[in-house]
């Protein structure tokens, strides 16, 4: 069966900004150490990754909370490492930004801390694509068919009047309805199949054809998918990772050089360790 892939990187990477990193707060992040066995790097990816979701989460009121979460995520996972420490206020928002144009360009990006003239490259190092179960909030009462999907955890637009299904095809049951031009949350696109999985209040509850939502990564979306109302299954599903690198070289020619990997999730990017 050929596998049909989500649209690129640079349609699902979602924009905030600096305000998504102004505090800290400790959650548990998929994928990670625990408490007992961080290191200190760690544990600042931990405070700022989960600070960054944090303060992301609270963009915007009702359904639309979670509306900078994957950027919130990426930004303040990179305050919390060691390198920002190299970095003023306006070169680590330059790091952030150089790190959001990698993953959607693939190219390296050459930037500058316009206030201590040190400079920095940012590139994608690894880039791996995997398949794994993760958890989704389901509503059992309206999915009638759970296929393997491809995640991608980002807000589309209905461009038109859309049919929600009870699974990937117009032979299921119709559960629900889209307006033109209303958000929704995307959990993924099925494999080999021009259908997409959405959520609403914060659980997957059917399935739209693809070619009736576009990309809308700064409309509302819904509350996470992996701890909505619904019942929890282990979906099969593909995500792609990537390890960004960036290297920062300060006016007195010392170096310094960290990596992150960004994995996508159901409800957006997630940070595990590199």
């Amino acid at each position: 069966m050929t596998i049909s892939h989500p649209p690129p990187l640079r349609t699902r990477v979602k924009r905030a900004s600096w305000a998504l990193v102004a505090g800290f707060s400790l959650t548990a992040l998929s994928g990670c150490e625990t408490m007992g066995e961080m290191n200190p790097d760690t544990l600042g990816t931990l405070i700022g990754g989960s600070a960054g979701a944090l303060v992301g989460s609270q963009v915007g009121g009702g359904s639309g909370r979670l509306v900078a979460t994957g950027v919130g995520t990426i930004a303040g996972a990179l305050i919390g490492r060691e390198i920002a420490r190299h970095l003023s206020r306006s070169g680590q928002q330059e790091m952030v930004d150089a790190n959001q144009r990698a993953l959607e360009t693939g190219q390296p990006q050459s930037w500058e801390d316009p206030e201590t003239g040190a400079r920095g490259q940012t590139k994608v190092t690894q880039r791996s694509t995997q398949r794994r179960e993760v958890p989704v909030s389901v509503k059992r009462d309206r999915v009638d068919e759970m296929p393997p999907i491809d995640l991608i955890g980002s807000s589309y637009r209905a461009t038109a009047s859309s049919n929600v299904r009870g699974g990937p095809s117009t032979e299921y049951r119709s559960v629900g309805s889209l307006a033109a031009g209303q958000s929704v949350h995307v959990v993924g696109k099925v494999e080999g199949r021009d259908w997409y999985l959405i959520a609403e209040e914060g659980a997957a509850d059917g399935f739209v054809a693809t070619r009736l939502l576009t990309p809308a990564p700064q409309q509302p979306q819904s509350p996470p998918v992996t701890g909505g109302e619904g019942e929890v299954m282990l979906v099969q599903a593909e995500r792609t990772c990537s390890v960004n690198t960036t290297r920062v070289t300060e006016p007195d020619g010392s170096v310094a050089e960290d990596r992150i990997r960004i994995c996508e999730g159901p409800d957006g990017y997630v940070i595990e360790e590199a």
